[in-house]
């Protein structure tokens, strides 16, 4: 385990713990001291969104697969998730081996 503020910027680290400070009056032990943060994550959606193509790759870019709510794919989690499983079914079909038949397994839908 080790203390955020020996990996972030301090300005970063400040702004977090202003953060949780001020959702702790909203939610009382919030901020309890023997509290964890086991990731870093943010609650903003991209004001933009990275192009794919129909294989779900950046166009230019044959190995870089915009999704989720970072590339602008999404708005939640579980559309999120949801684009992810659709992605990774992109991924799995490029790099299926030839005559590799179908198992019937699928991530999604």
């Amino acid at each position: 385990m080790r203390d955020l503020c020996t990996i972030l910027p301090r300005d970063v680290t400040g702004r977090m713990r202003e953060g949780i400070l001020a959702f702790d009056r909203s939610l009382r032990g919030f901020a309890a001291r023997d509290a964890l943060l086991t990731g870093v994550e943010t609650r903003t959606s991209a004001p933009l969104r990275i192009i794919r193509g129909d294989d779900f790759t950046a166009p230019g870019h044959a190995n870089v697969y915009p999704c989720g709510e970072g590339a602008g794919y999404a708005g939640g989690i579980t559309s999120a998730a949801a684009d992810g499983l659709h992605t990774a079914e992109k991924i799995i079909a490029r790099y299926k081996p030839a005559g590799c038949e179908d198992a019937g397994i699928r991530l999604g839908r």
